[in-house]
């Protein structure tokens, strides 16, 4: 039986990235895109141009850039809501470091590029659905004190209420909590005190 920490340790990214990769090029309209988005039941589309990804469209690219300015989504061109540039993984990366990537860059997605081809997409929620066993590597390291600090008394892991990501963690009653954490942590005491 092989225990999760070297099951963490040799997981690599193509064995569990999605493909084939759907995508959108870049002059599809922002309508056709949020379309493919409901036929495949798939929150980001990876936007190409001539066959190579110049981009990627999140749901929340949709709303933001599409919905929120109130355009016609049959006008807006992808490349004109796409994120850009894209941020790659080699198929033989291993996950800690794609995980630590995405971390470290502030996103949800690396696309998989392997000799200059699409070859799929990994996301955060891939890695975790795949290896819940890593959040509960990180808790008990963060438990035993051995975290990494990020700067004022801040440690980064995974919040023990939500389970986010977080590189701003404090220790509060014996547990690392993120900042939103601990501003409902707040919010509920003083509704407690004013009550």
């Amino acid at each position: 039986m092989v225990k999760p920490a070297s099951l963490a340790e040799e997981l690599r990214v193509k064995d569990i990235m999605s493909s084939p990769v759907i995508d959108a090029d870049v002059e599809e309209s922002a309508e056709e895109v949020a379309n493919k988005m409901i036929r495949y039941n798939i929150g980001s589309i990876v936007v190409t141009e001539k066959g190579f990804p110049v981009g990627m469209i999140t749901k929340r690219d949709l709303v933001y850039k599409v919905v929120a300015k109130n355009l016609k989504p049959s006008e807006v061109k992808a490349r004109d809501i796409m994120s850009s540039p894209i941020h790659v993984a080699n198929p033989d990366d291993l996950i800690d470091n794609a995980l630590r990537n995405m971390n470290k860059l502030k996103i949800d997605h690396l696309v998989v590029v392997h000799r200059n081809k699409l070859v799929g997409i990994i996301s955060t929620t891939d890695i975790l659905q795949v290896t819940p066993e890593i959040l509960d590597i990180v808790r008990e390291k963060m438990r035993m004190g051995n975290v990494k600090a990020s700067g004022e008394g801040y440690m980064e892991g995974f919040c023990d209420a939500c389970g986010e990501w977080s590189d701003m963690l404090l220790r509060v009653d014996d547990q690392y909590l993120c900042e939103d954490c601990r501003m409902e942590l707040e919010k509920g005491g003083r509704e407690e005190v004013g009550s």
